[in-house]
């Protein structure tokens, strides 16, 4: 399916973006594997938001999701406990937020979010229409002022602490190329004594969620990946397989429940 993407108008303005339908290799979705119908149903997506959003205040806005007639969709499939999963990062990657927007109906879903400083977003809308594959759409938001880009890490950190807990990375195999299988390990001690956490729930239905986005300018739907957490690993440890579609440089946000708390790891690699 051919994809665009643009600057959202905003305000009363709705611009409309056409989605991309989640590839199986990008994104490890098993139930994917079915084969495609003759014609697959296309969609998109656009969003009515303030023209004045200023950084570190709350705003609301509105995502409408039509089918390829122009009519609003109106029944969508839970997938990970939610009807919509909104990965709303800055350009930079410097910023993540992982929302679910509430469903109004006729296609209309409301979100809430804070974007702490000025320059552009891109959001991720992940949802899937009842019958229909899972979808992609990319739009865009700008908050109001000029700020250069921070200062991103190494790419070749792979252990930090989120909190209370101390959180490593490893790849198998451990150089990570495109386009091949991966295993990506996230592995969870505590903190204070190094021994491996307990009490980690499930997180939307799965032992952890990753979210993979490649830097690029500008972002887009080739440069996200979602993965799913495999039944693997002991008690302190989420596994997932993916594959990188291109070389670059990737950042890596994995969430997990501890305690009733979500934290978020963030990572990032370089693929060759």
């Amino acid at each position: 399916m051919n994809w665009k993407q643009g600057t959202i108008c905003v305000g009363a303005m709705v611009a409309w973006i056409a989605c991309v339908p989640v590839a199986m290799g990008q994104h490890a979705h098993t139930r994917h594997g079915a084969e495609p119908s003759v014609k697959e149903r296309q969609f998109q997506a656009g969003i009515s938001a303030p023209d004045d959003i200023a950084p570190g205040r709350r705003f609301s806005a509105t995502i409408h999701i039509q089918d390829d007639e122009g009519k609003a969709v109106a029944d969508f499939d839970i997938f990970q406990e939610k009807l919509m999963h909104l990965i709303l990062v800055r350009d930079d990657l410097s910023f993540f937020s992982h929302l679910h927007p509430t469903y109004q109906g006729n296609g209309r879903f409301l979100m809430e979010a804070i974007l702490p400083l000025p320059g552009a977003y891109t959001l991720f809308c992940d949802y899937q229409p009842a019958g229909a594959k899972e979808q992609i759409s990319v739009l865009n938001l700008r908050v109001k002022g000029m700020l250069p880009s921070a200062v991103r890490p190494d790419a070749g950190v792979t252990r930090k602490v989120i909190g209370d807990v101390q959180v490593g990375i490893a790849f198998s195999p451990e150089t990570v190329k495109a386009n091949r299988d991966t295993v990506v390990v996230f592995d969870l001690k505590r903190a204070v004594n190094g021994r491996p956490v307990e009490g980690l729930r499930p997180y939307l239905g799965e032992k952890g969620h990753l979210v993979i986005i490649r830097e690029s300018m500008p972002l887009s739907a080739r440069d996200y990946i979602h993965a799913h957490a495999t039944k693997e690993g002991g008690g302190s440890q989420i596994r997932f397989v993916t594959r990188f579609p291109d070389a670059g440089l990737y950042t890596l946000w994995c969430q997990f429940d501890m305690g009733g708390h979500v934290h978020t790891a963030d990572f990032r690699v370089r693929v060759e």
